[in-house]
């Protein structure tokens, strides 16, 4: 089996000017590959979001009325 050179012209890390790749700052590679992350993991990330802050929004609000009830 011959090994076959990569053809990496077309690869995002070695594109110019497009913005993604691997830049150099300060002596780090920053990687400017862009986010990886499908709409349907943001979707469930958000709903995560949404439902831990109205579970919070509940505890502050039971404190609050436990706090006005011992007043």
């Amino acid at each position: 089996m011959a090994n076959k050179k990569l053809n990496l012209r077309d690869s995002i890390y070695q594109q110019q000017g497009s913005g993604y790749g691997l830049t150099q700052k300060n002596g780090m590679l920053i990687n400017n590959a862009p986010d990886s992350r499908t709409g349907i993991q943001m979707l469930c990330e958000t709903k995560k979001m949404m439902k831990r802050s109205e579970k919070i929004a509940t505890y502050a609000e039971a404190i609050a009325m436990g706090n006005a009830m011992s007043e």
